[in-house]
C-alpha cells in the first residue's frame, strides 16, 4: 500500500475556489453533476492538492458521486498516496451523518488509472458499471408523438412548485430535493420538477438533481413497488424533458447497469446509450 504520511496533501476548497478544477475537465464533454458543485447550485464539497492550480481533486456530489479527477501520475502521487485514508478518517464519519452508505466513486479519465488504482487503495473496491446517454432532440419528438398513453385512474402528475409541496403531507417531495438543493427556493428558482400523486401521496417524482447552466441532469424515482410498471416514471420523464427543452435546456441521463427499467425508459424517450464505463463501491461502514 502506497499511502503517503506527513504533510497533509489534501484540502478542502472554499466555494469561491472550487473553478480551480474545471481544466482537470477537459475532455470530459458536460457533466452537469461536477459542473453543479463547481457552480455552487447543489450540495457537494471539493478537495484539491492545490487552491490555485491543481493536478488532482475529488469532488463529492452529495448524494450521487465522487469524482476523482486528474491524470493519476507523478504529479498527484502524494495526493492519490492519502486519498484512501482521507475518505476513511474525514469523508466517511461525514457521508454517514448525511445518510450516505455507500462510497460510489467515478473515474472519468479512468484509462489514465487502470494499472494504479490498485495500488492506491487497500480496500478491496467493487466494481461495477454506469451508463451514460446523449440526448437526441428529434427522436424524443418522435417518441413524444407516438406516446399518448394517458395515466391509469387514480393518479394525478403535477409540476413540483409550492401548492403541490404543500400537498404533500409526507414531505416525499421536500426531502428528495433537499437531497441535492441547499433549499426549496434554490430549487424553484433554478430546477425543474414533475410528480405523480395518489391523492395526498407523492408515488414518483422526476426532478433535476444537478444543474449547471442549460445542463439538466435527470434524477427520477417511483417509491413503492405497486406503483412500478405503470407508465409513471415515462410520462413523468416526458414532462420534464418537454419543460426542459422549453427553457432552452438539455437533458442528462446516466444510471447504474443493473437498472433495466431507467434504461429502458431512456432509450423510450429518446436517448442513445453510449458505452458503460466502470464505478467504484464500497460500503462506508466497511472502509476499514
Amino acid at each position: 500500500m502506497n499511502r503517503m504520511r506527513g504533510i497533509n496533501v489534501i484540502k478542502e476548497l472554499e466555494v469561491q475556489q472550487y473553478a480551480a478544477i474545471r481544466p482537470l475537465l477537459e475532455g470530459m464533454g458536460r457533466n452537469p453533476v461536477i459542473e453543479g458543485v463547481i457552480d455552487g447550485n447543489n450540495r457537494g464539497r471539493i478537495f484539491a492538492d492545490h487552491a490555485q492550480a491543481p493536478t488532482a481533486a475529488f469532488v463529492w456530489a452529495k448524494n450521487e458521486m465522487f469524482y476523482l479527477l486528474g491524470a493519476g501520475g507523478e504529479q498527484s502521487k502524494g495526493f492519490n498516496g492519502q486519498l484512501e485514508h482521507f475518505i476513511i478518517q474525514t469523508i466517511k464519519p461525514l457521508a454517514l451523518a448525511d445518510g450516505e452508505d455507500y462510497f460510489n466513486m467515478e473515474i472519468p479519465s479512468y484509462p489514465c488509472w487502470q494499472s494504479t488504482i490498485d495500488s492506491y487503495f487497500r480496500n478491496q473496491l467493487n466494481r461495477g458499471e454506469r451508463v451514460p446517454f446523449i440526448f437526441r432532440r428529434d427522436q424524443f419528438q418522435l417518441r413524444r408523438l407516438a406516446n399518448t398513453a394517458s395515466l391509469a385512474s387514480g393518479y394525478e402528475l403535477r409540476a413540483i412548485d409550492r401548492i403541490a409541496i404543500e400537498m404533500d403531507t409526507e414531505r416525499t417531495m421536500t426531502k428528495e430535493i433537499l437531497k441535492f438543493w441547499e433549499s426549496i427556493e434554490q430549487f424553484m428558482s433554478m430546477g425543474i420538477g414533475y410528480c405523480v400523486m395518489k391523492g395526498h401521496e407523492v408515488v414518483g417524482t422526476c426532478l433535476s438533481v444537478f444543474v449547471s447552466g442549460d445542463d439538466y441532469e435527470i434524477g427520477i424515482n417511483t417509491y413503492n413497488t405497486e406503483h412500478r410498471g405503470k407508465g409513471l416514471a415515462t410520462a413523468m420523464a416526458m414532462h420534464f424533458i418537454t419543460a426542459c427543452l422549453h427553457r432552452g435546456g438539455v437533458p442528462h441521463w446516466t444510471t447504474e447497469s443493473f437498472r433495466l427499467d431507467s434504461i429502458a425508459i431512456a432509450n423510450k424517450l429518446g436517448f442513445e446509450q453510449l458505452p458503460n464505463y466502470p464505478v467504484y463501491y464500497h460500503s462506508f461502514e466497511e472502509l476499514l
